[in-house]
């Protein structure tokens, strides 16, 4: 069953992405930080975050866009309180580079996509990853990421300010499912996040992201 997307308009208008039409903007539901947009699937615990992060400086991730997005995958494992995970998308042969371009001619950068695994106790805010109390007993769940990464570097010529950021976007979705329905989702949701949803995104206006400079 093919899945039906529609164009959203994200964080004031400056991002478009497309998303399954009837995904629900978490943002109607609770608080959602500033640096964030999540939206919730309505028949299942899938969900997908877009987030504007700081441009990642640590080791080779500023200059290597694989490394990057594995920090980043790393990130969200230790958000998740993760009890193991794996890397599942085969390394590239030779580094990714990264490097500044000009501002007055910025474009949408091409993305990275890196999927895996994590093992996560849910509902539990143990930075352990133990299961909450009185749910001792509980078999951790196996959860599918697929990261997305567009690199934001880009340099004034006038006046040598940057701007630096790393605009992230994950989706998870929760293979031990009741049911076998996990594997299904899977399958379904690589399929659009991949085929269509992370090539659709566009940066409409630059003005999103602060100089650092």
């Amino acid at each position: 069953m093919s899945t039906s997307l529609s164009s959203r308009p994200l964080f004031g208008g400056a991002i478009s992405l497309d998303l399954p039409a009837d995904y629900i903007d978490a943002s109607d539901l609770r608080q959602i930080p500033d640096n964030q947009e999540v939206f919730l699937s309505s028949t299942s615990d899938t969900a997908i975050v877009l987030e504007v992060l700081g441009m990642v400086e640590d080791g080779l991730a500023s200059t290597d866009l694989w490394e990057a997005i594995k920090f980043h995958f790393s990130s969200i494992a230790h958000d998740n309180a993760s009890l193991h995970s794996t890397i599942l998308t085969p390394p590239p042969s030779s580094s990714i580079p990264s490097q500044p371009s000009d501002e007055s001619s910025a474009t949408t950068p091409q993305p990275l996509i890196l999927g895996g695994t994590q093992r996560i106790h849910k509902f539990s805010h143990n930075p352990t990853g133990a299961p909450r109390p009185g749910h001792e007993d509980d078999t951790p769940d196996e959860v599918w990421i697929g990261v997305a990464l567009w690199r934001i570097w880009l340099e004034n010529q006038q006046t040598g300010k940057k701007k630096k950021a790393d605009l992230v976007l994950s989706v998870n979705v929760n293979l031990s499912a009741e049911g076998g329905k996990g594997l299904e989702e899977k399958e379904r949701v690589e399929k659009w996040f991949v085929g269509d949803c992370v090539r659709s995104l566009k940066v409409l206006d630059f003005g999103l992201f602060g100089y650092t400079d």
